[in-house]
């Protein structure tokens, strides 16, 4: 009876260390598999990582891509924006609409002294006709700005007048002697000015009744802008 009770206790025994040793190995063999499956979920981290710094790579890229797109399409229209103020910027100086200066020429034009014609003892009177002349030389010459006695001429400007007053634009009358400022290329105004053969009605009466042409080159001459309260004669809005 003795025996059989050591037997079963023997046999409890080795159970017991049956069961141990089972769990043991049990858990040598878990730890490996959760070593690789916590590697897995770090690859697969890591390639997610991966993924979403790609993708935020490219996004960047775009977004570069648009600002380049957008900075190159802001530079054109800077471009285009300053043709377009010097163009406005031009058709206002030559249409007189705003003041300039530079270098130019300054001519001035006085009466003649009396004459044989048409009187005896009258006087040649500078007249519209005249300053007419000098004025349309010197824009065929290059000249940017005319102004006579201060008044701006501008491609409407219009000359009239009699018995030696000048009127440009039904503006005041001017007489003599009349200063015409002129901005531009003084070499080429003054050879023009010089030239026996232009503005031939005025050389013929600086011969017959000594009417006075005198121009001297200046470095900085000034004109005004035109005087918009001026009307143009014959001239209507459409």
């Amino acid at each position: 009876m003795s025996r059989l009770a050591g037997l079963g206790v023997l046999a409890l025994v080795a159970l017991a260390v049956g069961f141990v040793l089972t769990g043991q190995v049990r858990a040598q063999l878990l730890t490996p598999s959760n070593q690789v499956a916590r590697y897995q979920a770090l690859i697969r981290s890591v390639q997610d990582l991966e993924a979403t710094n790609a993708d935020e790579r490219r996004q960047i890229a775009d977004l570069r891509s648009q600002i380049d797109a957008l900075e190159s399409a802001a530079a054109a229209r800077s471009a285009t924006t300053r043709a377009l103020q010097d163009q406005v910027s031009d058709l206002r100086a030559h249409a007189g609409l705003t003041a300039l200066h530079g270098p130019g020429v300054e001519v001035t034009l006085r009466d003649g002294v009396p004459g044989q014609e048409p009187m005896p003892g009258s006087g040649y009177l500078v007249n519209f006709q005249d300053v007419q002349d000098v004025v349309n030389l010197l824009f065929a010459q290059g000249a940017e700005a005319v102004a006579v006695s201060g008044r701006r001429i501008t491609p409407l400007s219009s000359f009239a007048g009699s018995e030696g007053q000048i009127v440009i634009d039904e503006g005041t009358p001017i007489a003599s002697p009349v200063k015409i400022d002129a901005i531009g290329d003084q070499n080429r105004m003054q050879a023009a000015l010089d030239d026996p053969n232009a503005i031939p009605g005025v050389r013929a009466r600086q011969v017959q009744f000594q009417v006075h042409l005198t121009f001297q080159g200046l470095p900085d001459i000034s004109v005004p802008a035109s005087d918009s309260s001026l009307q143009v004669p014959h001239v209507k809005a459409s």
